[in-house]
């Protein structure tokens, strides 16, 4: 065997060699590329934890009152015992209009309009839009209103239109 042959020979087998690992690396980039083309599955979703339910106080006894606090109490405005707003929201035109009568003024305001009634100081604006399916127009929204714009001028315009709406049922 010459030296030309050897060399030859290793020459050939470590090219094959090489040949062979690159398959492999070729393989092993393909296999990566496929996984990151692939859709990775959702993670799991986390569990969902209910409130524990709260335990009621127990009920303390009442402490006796003064006469004169309770006066004081009495005396004072609270949230509870103002008027509660009248729900004027959902009715129909023709609804309304049997309720509160005819209005002061109307406002096209496209895709919809304004009703105001006023009433003294007082003023309502009904918001009416018209309903997709039926194309009947019907109140969404309102707004009282007082000439002074104070919280006892809208509190008693809502006490008036609460008498009025009641008046008219």
């Amino acid at each position: 065997m010459t030296i030309g042959s050897l060399v030859t020979r290793t020459f050939g087998v470590g090219l094959g060699l090489l040949l062979l690992s690159g398959c492999d690396v070729m393989q092993a980039a393909r296999n990566d590329l496929a996984s990151l083309g692939a859709s990775k599955p959702p993670p799991p979703a986390a569990p969902v934890r209910k409130a524990a339910p709260q335990p009621v106080a127990a009920a303390r006894p009442a402490k006796p009152v003064s006469a004169a606090a309770a006066a004081d109490v009495a005396a004072a405005p609270t949230a509870a015992a103002e008027t509660p707003a009248p729900l004027l929201t959902g009715y129909r035109e023709s609804e309304l209009r049997a309720l509160l009568g005819p209005p002061t003024s109307v406002e096209d305001r496209p895709p919809g309009k304004q009703w105001r009634y006023r009433n003294g100081k007082c003023i309502l604006d009904v918001q009416l839009y018209p309903d997709v399916e039926t194309k009947q127009y019907g109140t969404l929204s309102y707004k009282v209103k007082s000439d002074d714009d104070t919280d006892e001028g809208r509190r008693l315009c809502l006490a008036q239109l609460q008498s009025r709406i009641q008046a008219g049922r």
